[in-house]
C-alpha cells in the first residue's frame, strides 16, 4: 500500500528475482484432487513453513501428518519424539484444503473447513526440479522465499482463475521440503494463501479466498500500532500507534471501466477520504487541525484486474526525512497527543497466530 502525498508506507516487502526460463518437467497442480498424494520418501517426517513479511523470515517445521482419517485425531507436534518405526506419512493437502492452528510453531496443525476460522488455504503444488537438480544443495532461507514468492504467486493466480490480487490482503506462503527430504528428492512447494497483519502476525480468516474481497483494508476505526517509526499490528487508539483508519472508498462508484490512473483516483479520493474523514471526525479538516496528515492508498493495476476496488482513508503523523511515522496518541475523532520520540521498536515473531481480527 502506498500514498501519493504525504507519506510513502511500505507495508510488505517481499523478495523476488526471475526464475530460468526452462520449464519444470513436472507440472504444477493448482485445483482440488481427490486420492491424489504427494510424492514422498517415507523418511520424509517435516515439513518447513516459510513466510516473510516486511523483510523478516520464518522458517518453522510443521508435523507432516495432515491425510489423517479425522481432523480430530492426535499428531505428532513438532517437539515429540516419535516411538513408532512405522514411516510418517506424506503431507497431503489439496488445493481448496484449510488449515489452523493455535500454537506459535504450528505443532497443533490441523485442516479444519474452509467456512471456519482458519490461517492457510492451499492453493496447489509447485515442482523445483528445473532449478534444482538431484544433487543441488539444501537452499537458503533466502532462496527458498524467493521459490515461494515467484512459484506460489502463479500457483495461487491459477486456483484464482487469475483473480490473485499480489497487493492486496492475502499472500502466499508455503510449506517446504525440509533438509532431510530435500536429500532424498523431494522438490514439491505447497503453496498456500494466508492474511499477515503489518506486523507479520497472522490473522484467520473465514470462507474461501475466492469469495472474498481481497482489497488491503482495515474496518474504520482501527489503529496500527507503531515500532520505532514502522507500522505495527492493530491497537487500541488509546494507546500509541502509527495510523487510524477513517474510511474506505469504494473506487468503483466513480470508475466502472478499465483501471483508473493514479492521477484520476488521486482526484476522486482526495475528496471523498475528506467526506469520510468528517463523518468520522465532525469535519473534513480534523487531520489537519490536530497536526495530522489526511492521506489514502491507490490501487495498482493488478489489483483492479483482480476484482479489488476498495482502498482506506487514513490519517497520520509523517515524518518527512524516514518517511516514517511519529507515535499518536488518541483518536483524530477526540483529542490526540503527537511525540516528537520515536516508539519503542518491538520485534514480533512473524506467522504468529494474532487474536481478534485484522
Amino acid at each position: 500500500m502506498s500514498a501519493p502525498h504525504e507519506v510513502q508506507a511500505v507495508w510488505k516487502v517481499m523478495a523476488e528475482s526471475p526464475e530460468p526460463a526452462q520449464q519444470d518437467q513436472r507440472s504444477d497442480s493448482t485445483r482440488p484432487s481427490e486420492g491424489r498424494r504427494a510424492r514422498r520418501d517415507s523418511a520424509s517426517a517435516r515439513l518447513v513453513m516459510i513466510s516473510a513479511v516486511l523483510g523478516a523470515l520464518l522458517v518453522f517445521t510443521v508435523a507432516a501428518a495432515l491425510n489423517w482419517p479425522s481432523s480430530d485425531a492426535p499428531r505428532s507436534g513438532v517437539g515429540e519424539q516419535r516411538t513408532s518405526a512405522a514411516p510418517p506419512p506424506p503431507f497431503e493437502a489439496a488445493a481448496g484444503t484449510c488449515l489452523n492452528w493455535t500454537e506459535p510453531d504450528a505443532s497443533d496443525l490441523r485442516k479444519v473447513n474452509c467456512s471456519e476460522p482458519h490461517l492457510f488455504e492451499m492453493t496447489g503444488k509447485s515442482e523445483v526440479w528445473a532449478r534444482f537438480g538431484p544433487d543441488a544443495p539444501f537452499p537458503s532461507t533466502e532462496v527458498f522465499n524467493e521459490i515461494k514468492t515467484k512459484r506460489c504467486t502463479d500457483v495461487a493466480r491459477r486456483y484464482l482463475d487469475d483473480r490473485f490480487d499480489p497487493n492486496g490482503r492475502f499472500e502466499v506462503s508455503a510449506f517446504l521440503p525440509s533438509r532431510e527430504s530435500w536429500q532424498n528428492g523431494d522438490r514439491t512447494l505447497h503453496c498456500a494463501l494466508q492474511q499477515p497483519g503489518p506486523a507479520g502476525k497472522l490473522y484467520r480468516f473465514n470462507d474461501e479466498v475466492a469469495e472474498l474481497d481481497q482489497s488491503d483494508t482495515y474496518e474504520v476505526g482501527t489503529c496500527l500500532g507503531i515500532s520505532g517509526t514502522s507500522l505495527s499490528s492493530p491497537v487500541e487508539c488509546s494507546e500509541q500507534h502509527s495510523v487510524e483508519i477513517v474510511g474506505v472508498a469504494d473506487l468503483s462508484e466513480e470508475f466502472d471501466g478499465g483501471f483508473p490512473a493514479t492521477e484520476d483516483q488521486d482526484k476522486y479520493l482526495i475528496t471523498t477520504c475528506q467526506e469520510r474523514l468528517k463523518d468520522y471526525a465532525g469535519s473534513k479538516n480534523a487531520a489537519e487541525d490536530k497536526g495530522l496528515a489526511l492521506y489514502w492508498d491507490n490501487l495498482e493495476k493488478q489489483s483492479w484486474q483482480a476484482g479489488s476496488r476498495k482502498v482506506n482513508c487514513k490519517v497520520a503523523a509523517p515524518q518527512e526525512e524516514d518517511d516514517g511515522f511519529s507515535p499518536v496518541t488518541g483518536s483524530v475523532a477526540a483529542e490526540v497527543s503527537i511525540s516528537d520520540q520515536p516508539a519503542p521498536t518491538t520485534s514480533p515473531t512473524p506467522g504468529v497466530p494474532a487474536t481478534g481480527t485484522r
